[in-house]
């Protein structure tokens, strides 16, 4: 009997759905794109809705371009950015648009957090920091100030979780993204603490009932199956979040297997199974094994975003010239950087454009350029600038290691900086790793179709996925290049301690 799987993850800027068979072969996908709201200074809020509808869709044209039939889907998977606060009604209709991860307007909560609970009580129970960023900060936020919605307030619920809703009928969320709520999930015992959501001033019913990654609860609806073009009655399983679902499509499964992803943000996971957790991480149950085992993750907000950033504001001569050899703007811009020697002749770039969150946690962090001279030039600024996510990424390793944490080689790049010779080659230096480019991977949306595929019991366990990803390239560290960085790496580290009030008195100056 033929058996498929339906995956779908719904990103910060879009949602994309795939299919495939049982030995891993991509069948259909789509994706939709939708937008993002910013009704204010530090406010990035999107409607639910948008979640329902461009999965509904997605799903259901990739259902259409795969050619099968949908009543073969032996299992749905879902995952999405995280955390939100999306809170619902008892009629499951949302009261509000959703304020999503990079809103900062629970800056007042997070403070009355470290006055009265504290930091150190919060990590020891969830295994992460207290920030604006955590989904239960963004409640809390509710209730001081929309006090009437929050008493309306059935459930809240993450990204991921409304269109679970929508095709379900179920309020309910997974371990990794209970996590990403924080404050209140402990993270060993994988549930809410009554106690610290008491003591935090939240009711406990509203929060949802959490459930492991690939266990299904519930199966699609009449309604949504004429949305999706799925048969009523297929099993969906609880799902996850987006970084979550890449790594476990890269094989990162194991104790100390890590990898990057080099999107618009850089986002590095380690998987393990201790419960030795790293001050200044993201915590959370890995979506494999999500019983038993843990993902702690760097995430810097600004990755290929800072070299999206100089083509955009400085490239006019990179576009005109790729136009004319009909290549990019940035391979043109990497033909620059390559004729610059490691550590762009002593110019080193702090990384924080949008402030930072691993693993300082500070929205007024700001970009510096340290050592400029009138010897440099765009190319060894656009070195530096991605040389600045590798000292990104390794002061985040080493805090990681410095918990105790096995971390292994080699580290695993995708997405769309990996495609740079050049940018695996420094991450490789800087590190001091074996950097693996694995450029045949689908992505989340595969990664949920696994989830789903060991929830329905199509896969005995998450092993297989090693069989199905192969590295395209692998880049060794130069020693040369190690040792220089090492010093390099000093003066970076130095860098926000002496400039962390200058950057608080520069954004009150500039808001």
């Amino acid at each position: 009997m033929a058996c498929y799987l339906v995956g779908c993850d719904v990103g910060t800027g879009g949602t994309k759905a795939i299919v495939i068979d049982s030995d891993g072969k991509f069948l259909g996908g789509h994706y939709i794109e939708f937008g993002l709201k910013t009704p204010g200074h530090g406010l990035a809020e999107q409607d639910p809705e948008w979640y329902w509808q461009t999965v509904a869709e997605t799903i259901k044209v990739s259902l259409q371009k795969s050619r099968i039939n949908p009543g073969d889907v032996c299992g749905v998977g879902l995952s999405a950015q995280s955390p939100a606060c999306i809170m619902v009604d008892r009629d499951l209709k949302p009261l509000r648009d959703a304020h999503i991860w990079m809103d900062r307007r629970a800056t007042r909560e997070c403070e009355w957090l470290k006055a009265n609970i504290g930091e150190d009580a919060i990590f020891e129970l969830t295994g992460n920091p207290i920030d604006p960023y955590y989904g239960l900060t963004k409640l809390m936020w509710e209730k001081a100030n929309e006090p009437d919605l929050y008493k309306r307030c059935y459930k809240m619920l993450n990204q991921k979780d409304y269109p679970l809703m929508k095709l379900t009928g179920k309020p309910v969320t997974d371990y990794s993204n209970a996590a990403l709520d924080g404050i209140a999930f402990d993270i060993r015992k994988r549930c809410w603490d009554q106690d610290m959501v008491r003591a935090i001033g939240l009711d406990m019913d509203k929060l949802p009932d959490v459930y492991p990654c690939d266990e299904v609860i519930g199966y699609v609806t009449r309604e949504a199956a004429q949305a999706t073009g799925l048969v009523a009655g297929t099993p969906v399983v609880a799902g996850t979040i987006d970084a979550n679902a890449a790594w476990l499509s890269m094989g990162v499964i194991n104790d100390g297997e890590n990898a990057l992803t080099l999107g618009t943000a850089a986002c590095w996971g380690l998987s393990h199974k201790s419960d030795k957790f790293a001050r200044g991480m993201i915590v959370l149950p890995h979506a494999a094994d999500s019983r038993e085992k843990y993902f702690s993750a760097a995430a810097l907000v600004a990755g290929g975003a800072l070299i999206r950033w100089f083509r955009d504001t400085f490239g006019n001569l990179e576009r005109n010239t790729g136009r004319e050899l009909g290549i990019s703007a940035y391979d043109v811009m990497n033909l620059e950087a390559e004729n610059i020697p490691a550590g762009s002749d002593g110019l080193v770039i702090l990384p924080y454009f949008m402030g930072e969150r691993t693993p300082v946690w500070d929205a007024h962090a700001r970009g510096v350029m340290i050592g400029l001279s009138l010897s440099h030039g765009r190319g060894h600024i656009i070195r530096a600038l991605m040389e600045a996510v590798g000292y990104g990424v390794a002061h985040n390793i080493q805090l990681v290691r410095d918990a105790g944490i096995e971390v292994k080689e080699p580290i695993g790049l995708v997405e769309g900086g990996a495609k740079s010779r050049l940018w695996r080659q420094i991450i490789a230096d800087i590190t001091g790793m074996e950097a693996v480019y694995m450029g045949n991977v689908q992505g989340a949306p595969f990664g949920d179709c696994v989830v789903a595929g060991v929830g329905v019991g199509v896969f005995k366990n998450y092993e297989f996925i090693k069989d199905w990803v192969s590295a395209v390239e692998r880049r060794l560290p130069d020693p040369e290049n190690v040792a220089r960085y090492k010093e390099l790496m000093k003066v970076y580290l130095g860098l926000y301690p002496k400039l962390k009030d200058d950057f608080r008195t520069l954004s009150r100056l500039s808001a």
